[in-house]
């Protein structure tokens, strides 16, 4: 059974987007001059690569959830993922093979739940039942 990796934005990863963006911008437009003109492109080389390493995290995760306040973005068995805010949820349905999410227009989205260990679907359930919950009490 495989894991649901849950992502929140941490302050880490964007450390990393922010260092990644002042290496290629301090290597491309060369702020302080080296006596070796190749350093600044390896600044630029190394902040393309912190770029990669970020990028990289949602290949290796293949069943991930991405969380914000307003907003989930569910990845299951699949490189595509659906984005789903928290308002627009109606109700939920679980079963052992399936994670169906119905919209308050009426709309259901289908995950395939299939080799997801069980906790992790509950949970995920649980979540998106409790967020909706929330955003419905405040409207």
């Amino acid at each position: 059974m495989k894991r649901i990796h849950y992502n929140q934005n941490s302050w880490f990863w964007v450390t990393v987007l922010v260092l990644s963006l002042l290496c290629i911008l301090a290597g491309t437009f060369e702020f302080y001059e080296f006596e070796n003109p190749g350093i600044n492109r390896k600044i630029a080389a190394a902040g393309f690569l912190l770029q990669v390493i970020y990028f990289f995290r949602y290949f290796i995760y293949k069943n991930d959830v991405q969380l914000t306040k307003n907003v989930i973005m569910i990845r299951l068995n699949s490189w595509n993922g659906k984005r789903i805010y928290f308002d627009h949820i109606a109700s939920t349905d679980l079963t052992e093979s399936t994670l169906i999410v119905t919209k308050t227009n009426g709309e259901q989205i289908t995950f395939d739940a299939k080799r997801i260990h069980p906790e992790d679907l509950q949970k995920l359930n649980e979540l998106l039942l409790s967020k909706s919950e929330s955003h419905l009490k405040i409207e």
